[in-house]
């Protein structure tokens, strides 16, 4: 099964906004300088400037919401989001016409997660700056990180309307793309994203994603290697690559790549549950089961893992541990066919035919085309003495996969012929 992979969120700046010296035509001053973030100034540096000419009591009106708002900008800058918040809030009600504020203040939103508040900032930047790109850039991220995955891609498709240049909702479009199942339209972003910025690394390992998702695994494998040669601690593509392995039935290499990725990001749970995998199966259970263990301490929540433990368990004759595995994955995914499908099996083993015809049919309602399940189902009805049943589910598995050798031998004991 195919993990969820991180993703890289790009937000975008707000640049800095000059302070004017207020009624005179005279250089700036030190402070207002760096108030404004000139010459290098240093976040704290930049907010000591501004609250020293906020002390002054010399601004007012404009050039008294442009010093609220640099000063917030520090603050961001230095990771200070509630403060920032503060002094954009105050700049904007001085001067309620601020475009720039407001994109800061949604900026500053959109970092603390609280996302009504930033669509609000963006939808007033935009209302008073209507082609200011990174305003609807900044609003899509948020509707992103709210699930609103089409009003985001409305915003990314304006924003690339008023600058087609920019490379971040490219980025952003084609991780929104490639969530609703278009591939190829994500791909097509990414290929922007690489042409304006050919040395970012993520926009190569996300295109790598999409390609494998069409099952394009050498292409894919392609763009994870230039993702590291570009970032050789990049963490991610060496997981993304594995899996590309894992998909190759190349369990070596794969297994060498999660290898890496556990390396640079120990507290990474997909590595080790896919390297678990992996080491199941190149037929080595007990590293396996201890990657397994691992996995799952770091991320409860993945209904794979349990699974693929679970199957583990059940190999090795240990089926109430599998079974107890397969009810925890089935808890976390009900519609995840194949813990119903490993499920049933491990009842038909321990002789409960019952529970494993009730597993089987639920898997077959998830999945209808699925030969597998309907073989087993098959020959739990005919455990049960349902012969007509059994060869209904047979002759039907049989259709869906000519190659899959147990109906067809399940069929001839039967003394029916397909």
């Amino acid at each position: 099964m195919r993990i969820t992979r991180l993703v890289l969120l790009v937000l975008t700046t707000a640049a800095l906004t000059l302070v004017a010296a207020a009624s005179r035509a005279q250089p700036l001053s030190a402070d207002e300088r760096r108030c404004a973030g000139m010459g290098g100034a240093s976040a704290e540096v930049q907010a000591a400037a501004c609250t020293t000419l906020l002390s002054s009591g010399r601004y007012v009106g404009d050039n008294l919401a442009i010093v609220h708002s640099n000063r917030g900008i520090a603050y961001a800058r230095a990771g200070d989001y509630d403060r920032a918040v503060t002094d954009f809030d105050a700049a904007v009600r001085i001067n309620p016409g601020y475009a720039r504020a407001y994109l800061s203040r949604g900026n500053a939103h959109l970092v603390r997660r609280d996302y009504d508040r930033a669509i609000t900032s963006f939808d007033q930047a935009i209302r008073l700056d209507p082609r200011g790109a990174v305003s609807f850039m900044g609003r899509a991220t948020a509707y992103d990180a709210k699930g609103d995955t089409e009003r985001a891609i409305a915003d990314y498709d304006q924003a690339l309307r008023l600058d087609p240049n920019l490379g971040a909702a490219y980025f952003n479009r084609g991780l929104a793309l490639r969530r609703v199942g278009q591939s190829d339209r994500a791909i097509a972003d990414y290929d922007q994203a690489i042409r304006l910025s050919p040395k970012e690394a993520a926009a190569f390992n996300n295109r790598g994603i999409a390609l494998a998702d069409k099952g394009e695994q050498d292409r894919a494998i392609a763009d994870y290697d230039a993702a590291l040669k570009l970032d050789p601690g990049y963490a991610l593509a060496y997981l993304n690559r594995g899996l590309a392995f894992s998909a190759k039935k190349d369990p070596d290499r794969a297994i060498a790549d999660f290898d890496a990725a556990i390396r640079l990001a120990p507290e990474n749970a997909s590595a080790y549950g896919n390297r678990g995998i992996a080491l199941d199966a190149r037929g080595d259970p007990d590293r396996a089961l201890a990657d397994l263990d691992k996995a799952i301490a770091l991320d409860t929540r993945n209904p794979a893992f349990y699974g693929t433990r679970g199957n583990i368990w059940r190999n090795r004759g240990a089926l109430d541990r599998a079974v107890a595995d397969y009810d925890k994955a089935i808890a976390l995914s009900p519609g995840f066919a194949p813990a119903y499908y490993e499920r049933a099996q491990a009842h038909y083993i321990a002789g409960r035919f019952r529970e494993a015809l009730g597993d089987a049919t639920k898997a077959a309602e998830i999945n209808p085309n699925w030969a597998q399940t309907l073989s087993l189902r098959g020959l739990i009805q005919e455990k049960l003495g349902a012969k007509d049943a059994a060869i209904a589910d047979l002759r039907r598995a049989a259709a869906l996969d000519p190659a899959l050798q147990q109906p067809a031998d399940a069929l001839r004991r039967l003394g029916v012929m397909r």
